[in-house]
């Protein structure tokens, strides 16, 4: 065989061998599955830890530009408690109250009250942008999207009250990066966008640093601090008395 020859045969075989491994990984992507998804997202996040061993999630958000946290505590899979600067809020699984106010700016006294039913939906994607959904309920994969040139996992959620949201996993490294929320659960709503730039490792569990979304002023960063896990709450925490209206 001449030098002609030789290179000739041997830019044949890359280009057989470039269309091999493409196919094959097309192939290997079109083969993976939601439960292989799942799984692999568990094991990015939260690394040894079985699912049954995570039972609680407290963070302190700081967003819009606040300097005041707002005081995250997550039971699983539904209960959630909101300390803020007006007061506390409380979503018991089933309905979300004030539960304690504290007076306006103006020094008015404010009283612990039931919100509106339409509102305790939002609860529950409040519960599922902290702690993934999909972990706690049944879920549906529609494929991998190619988003800004990178490639994800979508897993879609539809929650117990109607509010849904897609996750968008990371194909190299099983990341959540990306997610989009219907707050009212309707099927023109605009969906919220929400993006993950940044995990932090807290003794080989990754949360996220915060998260970006476009604010009334353009884009914005919300930030995590202070995250904790298994901090086992009180259930007194998550008590809304049946006395409230």
């Amino acid at each position: 065989m001449n030098k002609k020859q030789f290179i000739k045969t041997l830019l044949v075989a890359t280009i057989m061998i470039n269309a091999y491994l493409h196919f094959y990984g097309q192939n290997e992507d079109s083969r993976i599955t939601k439960k292989m998804i799942i799984e692999k997202s568990w094991k990015a996040l939260f690394g040894k830890l079985k699912n049954e061993e995570v039972k609680s999630i407290y963070v302190e958000g700081f967003f819009h530009g606040s300097k005041t946290p707002n005081r995250m505590t997550v039971k699983r899979p539904n209960k959630f408690r909101n300390e803020v600067r007006s007061g506390i809020l409380v979503f018991n699984g089933e309905r979300a109250a004030w539960v304690k106010r504290y007076p306006d700016e103006k020094g008015n006294p404010r009283h612990p009250e039931i919100l509106p039913s339409n509102h305790w939906l939002h609860f529950e994607i409040d519960i599922a942008l902290i702690f993934p959904a999909f972990f706690d309920y049944d879920s549906e994969y529609r494929g991998i999207k190619t988003i800004d040139g990178d490639k994800f996992y979508e897993v879609y959620v539809k929650l117990p009250k109607g509010a849904y949201l897609s996750y968008f996993i990371d194909v190299e490294d099983f990341l959540i990066k990306r997610r989009l929320v219907s707050w009212e659960g309707k099927h023109d709503d605009e969906l919220w966008e929400n993006i993950i730039d940044n995990y932090l490792d807290h003794d080989g569990i990754k949360f996220p640093d915060g998260y970006s979304f476009m604010g009334q002023k353009g884009r914005e960063k919300g930030i995590y601090k202070n995250f904790k896990i298994n901090i086992e709450p009180d259930e007194k925490q998550f008590i809304i008395s049946k006395e409230l209206k």
